[in-house]
């Protein structure tokens, strides 16, 4: 049967309103210009027509729009005849009845309607309070109940028979035929005798399978992907099939359709033999439960046993073809059939020829873009461009671009898309939703109020002001516009190239961009559904209308090649393009004057603490209301330095590798101390060349470390342990130190300095140690910072412990003693005048004496290599230790002597003998 009728669509309806910058538009509706010009027609000589669904007795087939309101028609499986027709479902108008046995049965919740096909007869079973429903059968249903554990077949006039040899479980109905069920409860296959109650083990099986089946004298049953296990009587045994067929059962045995090769394939259960071509130019087929096939082949609807010979139920004569899609660029125009195999054709002649591209589309709608095509096909999304195919899961996004150069291919729920060059089938970039492709240019809303173009193949990019809240979807830029959704306001036409002002205009969901104008579905007279164009090239964007259409969500689409018109499919389902003469042409557009405008550089810190400069900068190419931008296009950049901070900048240097730079960053290696001013500039499309930049600086720290804290014990130290301090502070930071080390034995100058391995480029800050009687140690320090920059040494840091007075030989009245006073605990009293302590061999240039000073204490003498140094006196008010530091003479070596001046005594704890 042909499908003949017009369409009534229904839809929402969408409405236009310019809000901002446009002429108020009159009340009257846009004007009506009709149908477009029909696509010459596809004679179909031997239709696919799609079994919908089949029993022993009827059948019910599709030949095209599932939108169709006309009745589904029920036809007899022996002549074809037309027995009953059924009212589409308004809501699912492609949802076929559902056939079982002589009825047609709807299932609903409390009871589930059965009606005789042939008398219309309407028989209500009811599912009892307790019971659950858990399937039909050709003559009722199977019911379960838990309270009981029983199940049990409830027949078309509501009476209830047990069933017995079923273990209790949630049953699973595979099959029936007129007399019985296959029924599964986790794995267990049985076959239930309608008439009896009676159920007979057929298979156990770790789960239900994914298919099951019952031919006259055979249980079928699949138990993996490419194997079919089968029983019959009490022979049981398996056979190989195909992976990833639909099965079919003819006879005992199995068929496999074969679309690639429209053919039916006989596999013998038992012995695997195969019959390649046991049917040929098949479309479609259904098993009808006795053993036979229905078939759609060889322009027939036809029943086949196992003999493979056709007998003819109804002729299915030639017509023209249906579409359930269609897509335009330029003049090649491609549709996708309605039928099963949903076949893909095309035309450059308007129809007078059309060539099939050997392929399907399913699913989704067909994209077509420039020379570039998408097909959704057996879970592939199939992208044909100039460079071969690119493919993705057909459940994942898949959108080609305006102009049909780039696509986009994201993941379920992805947050971002990747995208690709057709042409080489590369990735180019990935990029977070939404975003709009058009020619070689990514467009995104990248900031509040800020559309970003990004042209993927100069890398030149342009920014325009838009309002706040706004988002660009996948489709929604082409040629000059840009729809916008979500902005405040409302939906927003921008002008990407120039000079309009945006404007505001509200559309529906289905609204396509085409290029300057949008067209969308809206709800003519009589409710019928017809195709709203508006021209936003017209400041008060006049509208026109055409139709009516098909109504289907790819029954229309804009020409691919961005020319003012559109193709759609009426309401016979058969393409026609309307032309779009009334456009308005394109506003003037005057040249881009203006140049690129630093929005943000950085040289980063002022100071550096590493030779390894960078500087970042950005541009904006400003829109002019009356001349388009035409986006930045390359950058200068110049340096200048000075070596350090007392040296003037020298000249500017334009590194012949810096100029015409395509990126926003360079970096630079330079010496600490350098500071390194930046300056850039840019270049727009047009060629207008923006200023210098003002300067970005960066030092590289050039300033070694300097101390704040140097300090030793005392330069003569009585105690234990002693120690060196150091501190010091850097314009970065400090990041180790060195330390060296010299030492004079007693009677001798200092040796070399020492550098100990284990106190060069350390991080400690101070050194303890035990110091050894009559040894002077010095010390110095020096620190470097992160960059290497190293202080000088400091000044010598010395510290020694003096002699003890048992060091020194006595003459005279001299007396040995202790005292808790004393350094290491004793004292030596000169208690006569003349009295003294001496020793040979002693070096230095300063002399410094510890004694005990108290009240009645005495004086002494100090000599060195024979000349009197100084006079020491001990008296004091308060008894005390007390070190004196006689004056400063040349470096001499000889025998120390103290020498008594008066009768008083004088307590000497000991003496040393500074080389520094």
């Amino acid at each position: 049967m042909l499908l003949r009728s017009k369409l009534v669509a229904v839809a929402c309806a969408v409405v236009l309103v310019p809000v901002v910058a446009v002429q108020v538009m009159a009340a009257d509706p846009p004007l009506h210009l009709g149908e477009g010009v029909a696509v010459g027609a596809r004679a179909v000589a031997d239709p696919a027509v799609q079994i919908r669904q089949a029993t022993s007795s009827y059948y019910v087939t599709s030949y095209g729009q599932p939108d169709a309101l006309e009745p589904w028609e029920i036809l007899n499986t022996t002549n074809g005849a037309v027995v009953r027709t059924v009212p589409r479902l308004a809501d699912k108008p492609d949802e076929a009845p559902t056939l079982l046995g002589k009825y047609v049965v709807t299932p609903a919740a409390a009871q589930i309607t059965f009606r005789d096909i042939a008398t219309d007869a309407v028989s209500q079973v009811a599912v009892p309070a307790g019971a659950t429903y858990q399937g039909a059968y050709p003559g009722g249903v199977l019911l379960s109940r838990a309270a009981d554990s029983s199940l049990v077949l409830r027949a078309v006039d509501n009476t209830e028979k047990p069933i017995t040899g079923l273990t209790f479980g949630d049953p699973v109905i595979l099959d029936t035929t007129s007399t019985a069920i296959l029924v599964a409860i986790a794995g267990r296959l049985s076959v239930v005798d309608t008439a009896t109650g009676t159920a007979t083990a057929a298979a156990t099986l770790p789960a239900n399978p994914a298919w099951a089946a019952l031919t006259p004298n055979r249980v079928l049953w699949q138990t993996d992907s490419n194997t079919v296990g089968w029983k019959q009587g009490a022979t049981t045994g398996t056979v190989e099939v195909p992976s990833g067929v639909p099965l079919l059962t003819v006879g005992d045995d199995l068929a496999v359709p074969v679309p690639e090769s429209k053919q039916l394939t006989k596999i013998a259960v038992n012995g695997g033999a195969v019959t390649p071509n046991f049917v040929t130019g098949v479309h479609d087929a259904a098993d009808l439960g006795n053993g036979r096939l229905l078939v759609s082949a060889q322009s027939k609807v036809a029943s086949v046993g196992a003999d493979g010979v056709l007998t003819t139920v109804k002729a299915t004569p030639a017509f023209a073809a249906q579409v359930s899609g269609v897509a335009m660029s330029g003049a090649r125009v491609v549709t996708a059939d309605y039928q099963p195999d949903h076949g893909v054709y095309e035309t450059t002649t308007n129809g007078t020829t059309w060539s099939s591209l050997s392929l399907s589309n399913s699913g989704k709608p067909l994209q077509l873009e420039g020379t570039t095509l998408v097909t959704y096909q057996a879970g592939i999304a199939r992208v044909r461009g100039s460079g071969g195919d690119l493919t993705f899961p057909a459940t994942d996004e898949v959108v080609l671009g305006k102009g049909g150069k780039l696509v986009s291919h994201r993941t379920p729920d992805a947050a971002t898309a990747a995208v690709y060059d057709v042409a080489t089938k590369t990735k180019l970039a990935d990029y977070p939703v939404p975003f709009a492709l058009a020619d070689t240019s990514v467009w995104k809303v990248t900031e509040l109020g800020v559309l970003t173009g990004k042209d993927l193949t100069t890398q030149a990019t342009k920014t325009i002001a838009v309002a706040s809240g706004c988002t660009v979807a996948s489709d929604r830029v082409n040629g000059r516009w840009a729809l916008l959704t979500g902005c405040a306001g409302g939906n927003q036409v921008v002008d990407i190239k120039g000079p309009e002002a945006p404007r505001h205009l509200t559309v529906g969901t289905d609204a396509q961009l085409g290029n300057g104008f949008v067209v969308q579905s809206a709800v003519g007279e009589n409710d019928a559904k017809e195709l709203l164009v508006t021209d936003l090239n017209d400041r008060g964007f006049a509208q026109r209308r055409y139709g009516p259409i098909n109504g289907q969500a790819a029954s229309f689409r804009a020409d691919g090649a961005g020319g003012a018109k559109l193709i759609y499919a009426d309401t016979d389902a058969r393409p026609r393009i309307a032309s779009l003469s009334w456009l308005a042409a394109d506003p003037q557009v005057g040249p881009d004057t203006t140049a690129p405008v630093l929005t943000s550089a950085s040289a980063g810190e002022r100071l550096r603490d590493n030779t390894s400069l960078s500087f970042e900068w950005a541009f904006t190419d400003p829109q002019d209301p009356n001349a388009p931008a035409t986006g930045v296009r390359s950058y200068d950049l110049r340096i200048q330095q000075r070596p350090n901070r007392t040296s003037p900048y020298g000249a500017w240097n334009e590194v012949p590798e810096w100029q015409g730079l395509r990126t926003t960053g360079a970096s630079y290696s330079a010496a600490p101390g350098t500071d390194t001013c930046w300056q850039v500039r840019a270049r727009d499309y047009a060629g207008n060349l923006s200023a210098w930049s003002t300067s970005y600086c960066s030092e590289v720290d050039g300033v070694a470390p300097v101390a704040v804290t140097l300090r030793i014990s005392d330069r003569v130290f009585l105690g234990t342990p002693a120690s060196v301090r150091w501190a010091y502070k850097d314009e970065t930071s400090v990041a180790s130190y060195d330390v060296v080390y010299k030492i004079a034995p007693a009677g001798a100058a200092f040796g070399k300095w020492m550098y100990p391995a284990t106190w060069q480029n350390v991080q400690f800050t101070s050194i303890s140690w035990t110091p050894r009687l009559g040894l002077d140690e010095c010390f110095m320090i020096r620190a470097r910072d992160v960059l290497g920059n190293v202080s000088a040494w400091s000044t010598q840091l010395c510290s020694m412990a003096p002699q003890d007075d048992r060091a020194l030989t006595s003459a005279g009245t001299v007396t040995r003693a202790t005292s808790t006073l004393a350094f290491q605990g004793t004292t030596s009293v000169l208690k006569a005048n003349g009295a003294y302590l001496t020793k040979t061999g002693e070096a230095g240039l300063r002399i410094a004496l510890v004694t005990i000073n108290g009240p009645g204490q005495g004086k002494v003498d100090v000599y060195h290599a024979g000349i009197k140094i100084g006079t020491v006196a001990l008296a004091a008010t308060t008894t005390a230790r007390k070190v004196t530091y006689l004056p400063i003479t040349p470096f001499r070596s000889g025998a120390v002597k103290i020498v008594s001046t008066s009768t008083a005594p004088a307590v000497i704890d000991g003496v040393a003998f500074l080389r520094i």
